[in-house]
């Protein structure tokens, strides 16, 4: 199987210790971190991995959304699909295995949701820099 071949569902769920994809608790990253229940601690200080794919909006769907907020489609039909190809080409051209590997952690670098610590064209490297990461110790500030 090659690597774009890979759903998040065939990937370890964790490598060296770093979780991939974790099944993290309800409202983990819309929760300010002074109201944050116990289910939440055993995600303290602990880096992961999160995956995204490039899913292209049907041209339905777009109006569905626009007409849902009160806004008028900026494109005809045409012009969305038009849209929609360059930007497959673009996630391709900067995601090269067809995933964006998302490294996050709850640190209190933010104030209700984990940390982004940066976006990697393959696992290796997002397992390499979640290795190497120097949590700072917010509460020391």
């Amino acid at each position: 199987m090659s690597k774009t071949d890979e759903t998040p569902s065939q990937l370890p769920k964790e490598i060296d210790g770093i979780p991939i994809d974790p099944d993290l608790p309800e409202d983990f990253d819309i929760t300010p971190n002074y109201d944050r229940p116990p289910s939440h601690n055993a995600w303290w200080r602990r880096p992961y991995i999160t995956t995204d794919r490039h899913e292209p909006e049907s041209y339905e769907d777009y109006l569905a959304r626009l007409s849902r907020i009160g806004y008028e489609p900026d494109y005809s039909q045409a012009g969305w699909e038009a849209r929609q190809q360059e930007n497959a080409k673009q996630w391709q051209e900067a995601w090269p295995e067809g995933i964006r590997y998302n490294l996050r952690c709850l640190d209190g670098g933010a104030w209700d949701r984990s940390t982004n610590y940066g976006f990697f064209p393959s696992l290796e490297a997002a397992i390499a820099a979640a290795k190497g990461l120097s949590i700072p110790d917010y509460d020391a500030y």
